[in-house]
């Protein structure tokens, strides 16, 4: 578990402009959007610009403001077939050869323990009946029968089913078993989850603030309150490293966060899905 923050300066500018003056304060700390040309978070019931990015904001007491990018926490991650994780993974070769066996043989062995029952003459003929010319040998099981047919493709299928598991021959185009594909679903949760995607955004947001920013040497008349910064945990809590995300520690954050998101031209709209009671809609 760690934890990083990228600041708001409050003396940054852009193009020459100052990002966050006492105007900008004011309709903060007001929560009037109407009354100034900044854009602040929106409320779930606000229409969001065509085209616009959604980052969501959720309010987690102690934490802050979890950030999920065009996406909630209640979501689940995508069905994967296990064909597509092995593909995803480099692994095609072993669809390849999975395909091949059930091409030849799927009609008499859906698992490797059907290897030892005894081939019939009426199986060989069934598998004859597109052109080949496999030979029918009594009391022979189908171990012996395929190494006498298609050795490699025999010692092939059992090493894919020696790394990847029995389900490799059975539910290659089933959906994958979160609970037997851990790690899968580890990566997910940290390089594509809405969180993780939110986390990216922010961090490529701040390097282009760095990079086209400038620093003024005095603060604008009239600031007093202070900004802090958006907070990338990485790990929920020692031992689990499934959770990546940003958090903006307050409202004030989350509206800076959407000042920075316009004044770069990026488009992308701040929405306090669940908001902190003090941060809601007035009635």
């Amino acid at each position: 578990m760690s934890y990083d923050r990228r600041e708001f300066i409050k003396t940054f500018t852009l193009g020459g402009i100052a990002l966050f003056t006492a105007d900008w304060f004011a309709a903060v700390q007001a929560r009037q959007p109407a009354k100034t040309t900044f854009r602040l978070p929106a409320h779930v019931n606000e229409r969001v610009p065509d085209g616009h990015d959604v980052i969501n904001a959720v309010w987690n007491d102690g934490t802050g403001y979890l950030l999920y990018l065009n996406g909630t926490p209640y979501g689940e991650p995508p069905k994967i077939t296990l064909r597509e994780k092995l593909i995803e993974e480099g692994e095609e070769s072993v669809c390849d050869t999975i395909d091949e066996f059930q091409r030849k043989y799927g009609a008499f062995i859906s698992d490797l323990d059907d290897l030892e029952g005894e081939v019939e003459a009426r199986q060989v003929k069934s598998l004859n009946e597109g052109g080949e010319e496999y030979t029918f040998e009594p009391d022979e099981t189908w171990r012996d029968f395929v190494e006498r047919h298609d050795h490699q493709l025999l010692s092939d299928v059992e090493c894919c089913v020696d790394d990847w598991g029995s389900e490799v021959l059975r539910r290659l185009d089933h959906d994958i078993d979160w609970d037997e594909h851990e790690q899968w679903l580890t990566d997910w949760c940290r390089h594509q989850s809405p969180e993780a995607d939110a986390l990216a955004y922010v961090e490529g947001l701040f390097d282009a603030l760095e990079a086209q920013g400038e620093e003024a040497a005095a603060l604008p008349v009239g600031i007093e309150s202070d900004l802090d910064a958006i907070v990338y945990i990485d790990g929920a809590c020692p031992g689990n490293d499934t959770l990546r995300c940003a958090v903006a520690p307050d409202y004030t954050q989350l509206a800076a966060l959407q000042r920075v998101i316009d004044a770069l031209g990026w488009k992308a709209t701040v929405v306090l899905l669940e908001p902190n009671p003090a941060d809601a809609a007035k009635a």
